[in-house]
């Protein structure tokens, strides 16, 4: 379980993220839509949602301090 804070650092670093990457990230891990869910809904191929996601969870992990990763 995600403590607060824990919780409140991830969300500020989902905001930090581009509108494409933040709208990829809350569909596939708050939502949980799959990739094909998900480039359906964005209006994107299943390949260009991979490309997305991967660098979106890239950058936030950049931005999560080192304590938080994994």
């Amino acid at each position: 379980m995600i403590d607060s804070m824990t919780h409140r650092t991830l969300l500020t670093a989902v905001r930090r993220l581009g509108s494409e990457q933040q709208e990829c990230v809350v569909l596939r891990f708050l939502h949980g839509l799959t990739v094909a869910e998900t480039a359906l809904v964005m209006g994107k191929k299943t390949g260009a949602i991979k490309a997305l996601q991967y660098r979106a969870v890239r950058s936030l992990a950049r931005m999560l301090p080192d304590d938080l990763r994994a």
